[in-house]
């Protein structure tokens, strides 16, 4: 791959992610490296930003290196359940950022930034890009432009949401909810949306009251989606993966001409010999996984009530992911489990090593309660021709294919998924593998990388010429 775009040569790429590894490795950090890492291979010099929340008073600059590459993480003051009309502006365009990243820009001053994902380091970043005259480019990799959550689900009611509502109480009403425990939680929660827009309204009328705080919320929470769409206009070019987004997009105001929809590239996953041994050595019964973030919205609490419907299914059921994160959710999870002997909670694995867990597995279950954004897990389990059950939602149906082995359910319905689980295995019942020959459901790599080489160099060239 090296050498087939010149102009790559000494061309430097600033990436920029709101977490990274080590501490994070989920979907978005697996396709920022794998990306840093081929435009490296093609000759261009990258450096990666991030950053990291954190409990000091003032923002900071820390440096580390991960697998050759310089990364800089910006300390960014957070406290956690406290929110006021500052911390939500905050959220989206922290002005403190500014000068630390503009700082980063004068250092390795880059011929291009490449942002993944703007929460925590936020538009403020872009404004010291686009005040430096510097081509940028956006891959949207959730729905942060439109949601302060970044999935567009109600942690009530119905979990799909479409976004602020005209006085953006339901986003108020969400982050009431993330804010209380116990029967506060569930009596918000089981509140109407009109009641509690009522509510809230007749709480801040007065106002030199300490309910005014309410109104500047609720004022910033609707003004929040206005504030990001004029900020992506700002951006040269923005390349959703599913044409669900790139409808959010143009919805918001974005024109045709800045939007590419280019799913995320992919290497066909490694399936390593010494693993294969290993795996024939130890299975004797079926394998259930999950492989995500341990979080309500990828939905593994459904994959284990389901597993609880099924109480004499002989199967093992392998959870991957980092228990650490979210101790409160795993502690629900455990609530479920009681101490289910089928069920085991097994870790993280290097990404490199995603090809040899697949192949582990008689079924891939993919739970999840939002819409999802084309997964890569998804992606690499298609790659290997693992089965696969799943969600039935926007982000994962648009990269099926007709001759997929994949079963979608209803998301939250764990009945519907126990039913899928019974008749999957009844088709496995000799513990053989049935996995297909997989086929590339996103773009190869190589395809990928060479599509966002003549994005990149385009941009420049409109860029030099400006200046």
């Amino acid at each position: 791959m090296q050498g087939e775009t010149p102009f790559a040569n000494g061309k430097r790429i600033l990436l920029c992610v709101h977490q990274f590894f080590p501490q994070f490795s989920a979907g978005t950090e697996v396709l920022t490296l794998s990306t840093a890492q081929a435009l490296r291979d093609e000759g261009y010099i990258v450096e990666i930003v991030t950053a990291q929340l954190q409990g000091e008073e003032n923002l900071s600059l820390a440096s580390y290196d991960h697998e050759g590459f310089r990364v800089h993480q910006l300390l960014v003051p957070y406290v956690a359940g406290k929110f006021s009309s500052t911390t939500l502006v905050d959220e989206y365009n922290n002005r403190a950022v500014y000068a630390p990243f503009k700082s980063l820009l004068d250092h390795f001053q880059p011929n291009l930034v490449h942002f993944f994902h703007f929460k925590n380091l936020t538009i403020s970043a872009l404004q010291a890009c686009v005040d430096k005259n510097i081509p940028t480019v956006y891959t949207p990799t959730d729905y942060w432009i439109n949601c302060r959550s970044c999935q567009l689900v109600k942690p009530w009611g119905k979990n799909e949401c479409s976004g602020p509502s005209l006085l953006a109480s339901n986003c108020l009403k969400h982050v009431a909810i993330n804010n209380q425990k116990g029967t506060m939680r569930r009596l918000l929660a089981h509140t109407p949306q009109v009641l509690f827009s009522a509510l809230m309204l007749a709480a801040s009328a007065p106002i030199n009251t300490r309910f005014k705080n309410i109104m500047l919320a609720m004022k910033d929470l609707r003004n929040r989606e206005q504030a990001i769409a004029q900020a992506m206009l700002k951006i040269d070019k923005i390349l959703p993966p599913t044409l669900f987004i790139e409808h959010l997009l143009i919805n918001a105001g974005i024109p045709q001409h800045k939007i590419r929809r280019l799913k995320y590239g992919i290497q066909p996953p490694i399936i390593y010999p010494v693993d294969l041994d290993r795996i024939k050595v130890a299975r004797k019964t079926p394998t259930i996984g999950f492989i995500g973030t341990l979080t309500n919205h990828k939905g593994c609490h459904v994959l284990l009530q389901a597993i609880k419907q099924l109480p004499n299914m002989d199967a093992d059921v392998v959870i991957y992911g980092d228990t650490q994160q979210n101790p409160d959710y795993v502690k629900n999870l455990d609530g479920i489990i009681q101490n289910d002997p089928r069920v085991r909670f097994m870790g993280t694995f290097p990404h490199e090593r995603i090809g040899s867990v697949l192949h582990s597995l008689d079924v891939l279950v993919i739970p999840s309660t939002w819409r999802e954004n084309a997964p890569l897990v998804l992606l690499n389990a298609l790659a290997c021709g693992t089965p696969i059950i799943a969600s039935d939602v926007t982000g994962i149906t648009e990269y099926l294919g007709e001759k997929d082995n994949v079963t979608v359910f209803e998301p939250g319905n764990a009945e519907e998924l126990a039913q899928s689980l019974r008749s999957c295995l009844a088709l496995n019942n000799e513990h053989a593998h049935n996995h297909g020959a997989g086929r590339i459901a996103g773009e190869p790599l190589h395809a990928y990388i060479s599509v966002l080489s003549g994005v990149y160099a385009d941009l420049m060239q409109i860029h030099e010429k400006l200046e």
